[in-house]
């Protein structure tokens, strides 16, 4: 299933949710078909497998940047920050299985969670593990990604069963290989703190927004957070901010016949001639264009926006 944006909530925390009859939630991303032609910041509670089936794709996790070529992946573990950007071919794919922690805990209470699945999920080291076609091991891991992902769009009878059983295996073989322990508190510290700067910016971005508001609500000061923040997204917190607000325009572009200027207004664009500059930046169209584009039946892509420069905090 082709995804064309992430439903995000407090803290980018994505609330797309598996159900609980069998939490596993089966993606495929073509980014140029992503609303912004890339996978946004965001963290999830569930563990994370992804292997990149065309092109190049650069994922964020955790302050550091890994490419990926065709036939690469990468397990990202509970709660930890990370984006996906495509690299040269804006079609670039990767699928993405979404493992709910009750598929590898089996039931609460059970050996499986309190040996296995708590520890790793409290284990720095398992923020995350890339998965290369060229090791043996991993390549094998990667094999059952794949596995899954055509299980489930096939649906055999039985292959909850199958999925289940491979997802385990994979579970082992990333608990086999994890590498040595080593001395990350403070990424981990830093984590929760890009965390809280993203639930502000999500709680108030129709507001002006200052970094002294910023710095005290992520209990950092106002340079750290800058810093940090930089590390996690590649760009300063100004130029996400101002991309957040354009990304949460869309949908009362499309959904409602308020007027741009509204918009506008209600999306925390100080000017309608502002916002229309940066939506044309961003889009490589006006939001009027947008508008008269967009087809309810079927979802358009998005040229990958460009890099353009950070604008200082005043002007937003």
């Amino acid at each position: 299933m082709q995804i064309f944006d992430i439903p995000v909530g407090p803290g980018n925390r994505e609330t797309t949710k598996p159900g609980p009859a069998f939490p596993l939630g089966v993606y495929c991303s073509t980014l140029s078909r992503n609303v912004l032609g890339y996978t946004p910041l965001h963290w999830n509670d569930e563990l994370q497998f992804c292997a990149v089936t065309k092109g190049r794709v650069l994922f964020s996790v955790n302050e550091n940047k890994y490419l990926l070529e065709t036939g690469d992946g990468i397990f990202i573990n509970s709660g930890y920050l990370h984006m996906a950007r495509p690299v040269g071919n804006p079609d670039s794919t990767y699928i993405c299985l979404d493992v709910g922690k009750a598929m590898l805990a089996a039931w609460p209470g059970s050996i499986l969670e309190s040996r296995y699945l708590l520890p790793a999920l409290k284990a720095p080291e398992l923020a995350c593990l890339l998965l290369r076609a060229s090791v043996p091991w991993q390549q094998e891991a990667l094999e059952r990604i794949r596995t899954i992902y055509t299980l489930t769009e096939t649906r055999p009878y039985g292959y909850e069963l199958e999925v289940t059983a491979l997802l385990l295996q994979l579970f082992l073989s990333i608990l086999r290989h994890r590498p040595g322990k080593c001395s990350t508190v403070q990424r981990s510290r830093s984590n929760l703190a890009v965390q809280h700067i993203l639930t502000y910016i999500g709680e108030h971005y129709t507001e002006k927004i200052s970094l002294d508001e910023l710095s005290a609500f992520a209990s950092y000061t106002r340079g750290e957070c800058c810093r940090l923040f930089k590390r996690y997204t590649g760009e300063s917190i100004f130029s996400y901010l101002r991309k957040f607000r354009l990304e949460k325009s869309l949908s009362a572009l499309v959904q409602t016949e308020m007027p741009i200027s509204q918009i506008a207004y209600d999306c925390g664009f100080s000017s309608t001639s502002y916002y229309i500059d940066q939506f044309r930046k961003q889009f490589g169209r006006t939001p009027l264009q947008y508008r008269k584009e967009h087809d309810p039946d079927r979802r358009r892509s998005l040229p990958v926006p460009p890099e353009d420069p950070s604008l200082p905090p005043d002007a937003l």
